[in-house]
């Protein structure tokens, strides 16, 4: 219980140092890890990607018009999905690395976001030093 007590306090005084890091993190795999999925015309139930649509459409083209339309309407759900997820990625990989998504970026972002947060701690430190010594007199 001490050491959790000791993890705690550096965390405490290290706040920014700590957080911003997970927050990039958080950032970085919101980017690359989501797939745009939608609901599956055949078993609302299921969420569906855009290759498995593609194939539960092909096997229900021919018999079913009212299913085509489903598919239509998921196919646009898919294309807007896509296309926000893509510019979403695109913003952050540019104010990542200016590259594609790698390791590199990944480390670019946490070693900024890491240095923004050395930063904040600094200034909110100083803050308290400065406001202790105008305490004192």
């Amino acid at each position: 219980m001490e050491t959790l007590r000791k993890i705690w306090k550096v965390i405490e005084h290290h706040r920014y140092t700590v957080v911003a890091p997970v927050v990039g993190g958080l950032i970085w795999l919101a980017a690359v890890g989501c797939t745009p999925l939608t609901v599956s015309p055949l078993d609302e139930a299921k969420r569906v990607n855009a290759s498995q649509l593609s194939i539960e459409f092909k096997s229900w083209e021919a018999r079913q018009t009212i299913v085509a339309a489903k598919f239509e309407a998921a196919g646009e759900d898919l294309t807007r999905q896509a296309e926000a997820n893509e510019a979403f990625k695109q913003t952050l990989l540019t104010l990542a690395s200016g590259s594609v998504a790698d390791w590199s970026g990944l480390v670019q972002l946490l070693v900024g976001g890491g240095l923004l947060g050395v930063i904040g701690d600094n200034v909110r430190k100083n803050g308290v030093i400065g406001g202790l010594k105008r305490n004192k007199t």
